[in-house]
């Protein structure tokens, strides 16, 4: 778990981003300020630095004594620690504004979008939420290595078969540091595939479609998934293969074998995520070309 939090701090980019949004809202001596889903406490403290007024920090996990500790260790007075899920709590402060970065590789895996639509209640009318708005994209992908990494269940051996394991295998979604060389450079080959408003009431259930007029003949072996958040106009965080990494990285959505496309065939993919609070998150794709049908879901690779 510290480890988790120490490779979050490593990222410049990220501290960067979130410290400059931060310069940009608050008001000395006036702000104040909810975090939610607070961790180490980092935004509150440089919301306290900047001069926000009061900062009200929301975190469950046991972090919240280590952030506790820091705020100490740093001789910060202005920050009241709550440890409950921000959703759990009733009749909360109203504040000026509300930080969350509660953003995985998969950007609404931990659950930013109902953490915010329910952060709405903490803020005062007029006031502020940082993230404002998030992007998702998807790239196909060329390189032949993701997929075979996926594919060694065929070479266990000793006269055994594997091929549930390998069906299963497929179905779901893989964390990996993806370059941009592995990817189709073809004609509008990055797509967005959904946009959301962070400030304004949105579903949990997102769903998106794609194609590509292949302009050159390829193989493609998955998907790219990577996202673009803005925190406050002019300011943004990307996870994008073609940018400066962060501590974050991309997804690789497999399918079952290589697909070999013409120039002038069309490769379509249709995207469904489900983040509800009550499912987790859940991700589903949906490839057609070549005369190919594929239907993933992540439900189907995971072991109960």
């Amino acid at each position: 778990m510290i480890d988790f939090h120490r490779r979050m701090l490593a990222d410049c980019l990220r501290n960067h981003a979130f410290a400059n949004a931060l310069e940009k809202v608050i008001v000395p001596g006036q702000t104040t300020v909810a975090d939610i889903g607070s961790g180490t406490g980092f935004l509150a403290f440089l919301a306290s630095k900047l001069g926000a007024k009061e900062c009200f920090l929301y975190e469950v996990s046991d972090v919240m004594e280590l952030s506790e500790k820091l705020a100490k260790e740093n001789g910060i007075t202005n920050c009241h620690f709550i440890r409950k899920h921000s959703t759990a709590v009733t009749n909360p402060p109203k504040v000026d504004l509300v930080i969350s970065e509660t953003l995985g590789n998969f950007a609404l895996e931990e659950h930013i979008l109902e953490n915010l639509q329910d952060a709405g209640r903490f803020l005062k009318p007029g006031g502020t939420m940082i993230p404002q708005s998030l992007k998702q994209f998807v790239v196909p992908v060329t390189a032949r290595c993701f997929l075979s990494a996926l594919q060694e269940w065929e070479n266990v051996g000793f006269d055994l078969t594997f091929r549930a394991a390998q069906e299963m295998t497929m179905h779901n979604v893989y964390v990996r540091e993806i370059d941009s060389t592995d990817l189709y450079h073809g004609r509008k080959a990055i797509q967005c595939w959904d946009e959301i408003d962070l400030t304004a009431t949105q579903k949990s259930i997102r769903n998106g479609a794609v194609e590509w007029m292949l302009d050159r003949a390829a193989v493609i072996t998955g998907f790219c998934l990577f996202w673009e958040c803005t925190l406050v106009p002019g300011i943004t965080l990307s996870t994008s293969p073609l940018v400066d990494p962060t501590h974050w990285e991309q997804l690789y959505l497999p399918i079952p074998a290589p697909l070999a496309l013409t120039s002038g065939e069309k490769l379509s993919l249709r995207l469904r995520s489900d983040s509800r609070n009550a499912v987790g998150i859940n991700v589903e794709w949906e490839v057609r070309g070549g005369g190919k049908q594929w239907r993933m879901n992540m439900r189907r690779g995971h072991l109960d």
